[in-house]
């Protein structure tokens, strides 16, 4: 539970997530503490900036401070994006700096009243702002997507369909992905995503797990799927390139800690369970 605009006692160490926009502090060499441990008196600007406990870390509190901008320094740290700690920092680390980011973003983006235009105040029972000339109420937003890895067993050999979106790097491939539109399931979102970026159907399709994507504020839920049928034609309005790869053939994929990579080691592991 997300306790906000409170401060940790002085004289308590805490874990401290410090965001500014998309950025946190973290350690500069990798063997020390991913994020500062420290006291509230030894944080500058705890006492005047906005603060939260988001959660807890290694049994002990994680909280966060908001910055408008990234200017404060602690020795040992430095700021960084939050998709750069992807595949070095412990996936709680991520996850708790994800929150925060997240935090920050909903307060600088609900500033003023959806409804009337007044100024809000933040709510200090929950994660919201209200309006106190029409009393509206306003929750951070959360928007849902689904990412499916797709698989198909031709002549003995499974593969898997990877695209690669003007997003990705040079020579990164990654399963299909794509938002849930306002009355669409989890499934139905699924089914239609795939079926506008590949062209192909899907059967099978199975949960395996979801991760927070706090860019800036997505959820994603993972699946995988079996191929039913369709020839393969990528939308190219969304994808550069892509095809079916043998998993033991695969090209550059995301690297550990994403959601795209445990889909892609899920169905590896399903191939070698049933040989």
């Amino acid at each position: 539970m997300i306790h906000p605009d409170i401060v940790p006692e002085p004289n308590e160490r805490v874990w401290w997530f410090i965001v500014s926009g998309n950025q946190i502090l973290f350690a500069k060499e990798p063997a020390n503490a991913e994020i500062p441990f420290l006291t509230s008196n030894e944080v500058p600007g705890a006492d005047i900036e906005y603060t939260a406990k988001i959660g807890t870390y290694r049994d002990a509190p994680a909280f966060m401070l908001m910055q408008a901008t990234p200017e404060l320094s602690l020795p040992g740290y430095h700021w960084q994006p939050l998709r750069n700690a992807l595949g070095f920092v412990d996936p709680n680390v991520f996850a708790l700096g994800g929150r925060a980011c997240q935090i920050q973003h909903f307060l600088g983006t609900h500033q003023f009243c959806g409804r009337c235009g007044s100024h809000t105040v933040q709510s200090r029972d929950e994660l919201a702002v209200i309006c106190p000339e029409c009393e509206f109420t306003c929750y951070p937003r959360i928007s849902p997507c689904i990412i499916v890895a797709i698989y198909r067993d031709v002549e003995n050999t499974r593969e898997v369909l990877l695209a690669r979106g003007f997003r990705h790097p040079e020579g990164m491939f990654s399963v299909l992905a794509g938002f849930v539109e306002s009355g669409e399931s989890l499934e139905e979102c699924l089914r239609r995503e795939v079926r506008e970026e590949a062209n192909v159907e899907v059967t099978d399709i199975r949960y395996v797990t979801s991760q927070i994507w706090p860019f800036p504020h997505s959820l994603m839920a993972g699946f995988i799927a079996r191929y039913a049928g369709g020839e393969l034609a990528l939308d190219p309005s969304e994808l550069i390139e892509g095809g079916w790869f043998a998993l033991d053939q695969l090209p550059q994929t995301p690297p550990s800690g994403t959601i795209a990579s445990h889909l892609i080691a899920t169905v590896k592991a399903e191939v070698n369970a049933s040989s």
